[in-house]
């Protein structure tokens, strides 16, 4: 019997046991689009044979309480150990295994960022190709359809001499190396 509502525009990501480092304890671990809940099952004994289950919600996390740095959630994966930090508190919890704890990991990734793992990729490499266009001044998009086009050889050459022609790098090597090599023969 579950002791948590979802709100309407709640759904459920993931759900696994898992044990709580701190109290050592087995708990379910429910991974909604808004919260973690940590719920812990306590099993009562109402005769000689006649048990009972009663379910307690332990912590319930929002998302959005989740500490972030540089645009990074604060949650580490070490093997099966998932750290999360928290306004509230920092906790670890195990996973039955390494692979589990890194669906957990990537599914509370995607909730917190509203992106996938092949977006936030896709957007580091753009990120990436932007930073080097800049630095170099090259258009790597020109480079990547010259080599498309024309072959390895034919796009590099032209992408990079197109670059140096509009940017006047090809006058300024010249006349370095024109001045360097007028220096060593005085």
């Amino acid at each position: 019997m579950n002791n948590y509502e979802l709100a309407n525009d709640e759904v459920i990501l993931y759900e696994n046991s898992v044990i709580e480092v701190e109290t050592k304890e087995s708990a379910k671990l429910i991974l909604t689009s808004k919260r973690i809940i940590l719920e812990k099952s306590k099993i009562i004994k109402k005769g000689l044979f006649k048990t009972e289950t009663n379910s307690l919600i332990t912590n319930n996390f929002l998302l959005e309480n989740i500490k972030t740095f540089n645009g990074k959630s604060q949650i580490q994966q070490k093997n099966s150990d998932v750290y999360i930090q928290t306004i509230e508190k920092n906790f670890t919890i195990t996973f039955p295994g390494m692979l589990e704890a890194k669906k957990f990991v990537t599914k509370i990734t995607d909730a917190i960022t509203g992106k996938t793992a092949f977006a936030r990729g896709t957007d580091k490499v753009k990120e990436t190709l932007n930073t080097v266009d800049d630095v170099l001044g090259l258009n790597t998009k020109d480079i990547v359809k010259g080599v498309v086009t024309n072959g390895i050889a034919g796009g590099i050459t032209k992408g990079v001499s197109g670059v140096m022609k509009k940017t006047g790098i090809s006058k300024h090597v010249t006349n370095t190396v024109l001045s360097a090599t007028s220096k060593k023969k005085k």
